[in-house]
């Protein structure tokens, strides 16, 4: 079994074993592209091949920084995408927001959104490969991180349908929008020592930390400025982090906004709100 070796150099340094399994066919297919009928007739790997693995391995329980930053690429809605220590890692949750994106009615041709805090550009991308009729523009604080969207979405081939401003919220951007979408820094910062290592020492702060105790600086923000933003009927969507919901939702109701829909994640934690301007 060609995994053997690669799985054993996780599990003698203390990692799960379908982890382990894991990240090693993680890997095989982001560096190598090795297919499903690849793994299922258990194709030997190519001797330059097992050397990049087994040095990047043994990065990876070494310092436990992320196999996705160790390979520079990690997946995201079925694509490839770019990732470096700049850019949030795309997590499973968020692809529910591109899902209630999708589901939210068009009534223009040519629907303009607003992401904030773009990041790897992943939802930005993905909702300019999903939908022909979507321009996006696209913001982050960070100018390492708005290089690496730009970076992806050259190659998706969405380049010329999306605009990228390194711009703090609102601070550089122009116009208004029919939706606005962001995925911002949920998390309080007194809450940082309870993270796994992996977030903790390798995720960019400034994409997790929020300075308050409940995570809600960003959405406050965000809602208090947005209706500048947006045209009539638009628009926010967000996703959220563990017990905001509620909070948030108050937040959207006090600025004069309807909630449209709050849907829960896989482990049944509200992860995506949706609200519209009334």
């Amino acid at each position: 079994m060609y995994r053997k070796p690669f799985i054993e150099i996780y599990t003698q340094n203390g990692f799960d074993f379908n982890e382990a399994k894991s990240e090693v066919d993680f890997a095989m297919d982001i560096l190598f592209n090795y297919t499903y009928k690849d793994f299922m007739l258990s194709k030997e790997p190519e001797d330059w091949q097992k050397e990049k693995l087994i040095k990047i391995i043994k990065e990876r329980v070494k310092t436990r920084r992320p196999i996705q930053q160790l390979t520079g690429q990690a997946y995201f809605y079925g694509r490839k995408f770019f990732v470096n220590e700049y850019t949030l890692i795309p997590r499973p949750e968020t692809e529910l927001v591109i899902k209630n994106l999708l589901d939210i009615p068009q009534n223009s041709e040519n629907t303009k959104i607003l992401d904030i805090g773009s990041g790897t550009g992943c939802i930005s991308i993905t909702l300019a490969l999903e939908n022909k009729n979507t321009i996006v523009d696209s913001v982050d604080i960070s100018p390492e991180a708005i290089e690496i969207a730009k970076k992806n979405a050259i190659y998706h081939d969405v380049f010329d349908r999306i605009n990228f401003y390194q711009s703090d919220l609102f601070e550089n951007v122009k116009g208004k929008y029919n939706i606005i979408v962001s995925n911002p820094p949920y998390i309080p910062l007194k809450d940082k020592v309870t993270l796994q290592e992996e977030v903790r020492n390798y995720d960019p702060a400034l994409a997790l930390f929020t300075q308050d105790d409940k995570g809600l600086e960003f959405y406050e923000k965000i809602i208090s400025q947005a209706s500048d933003y947006l045209l009539n009927n638009g628009y926010i969507v967000f996703e959220t982090g563990i017990n905001q919901s509620e909070s948030i939702k108050e937040i959207f109701e006090k600025n004069g906004y309807i909630i449209i829909k709050i849907e829960k994640d896989y482990n049944s934690i509200p992860r995506v709100i949706i609200a519209q301007k009334v």
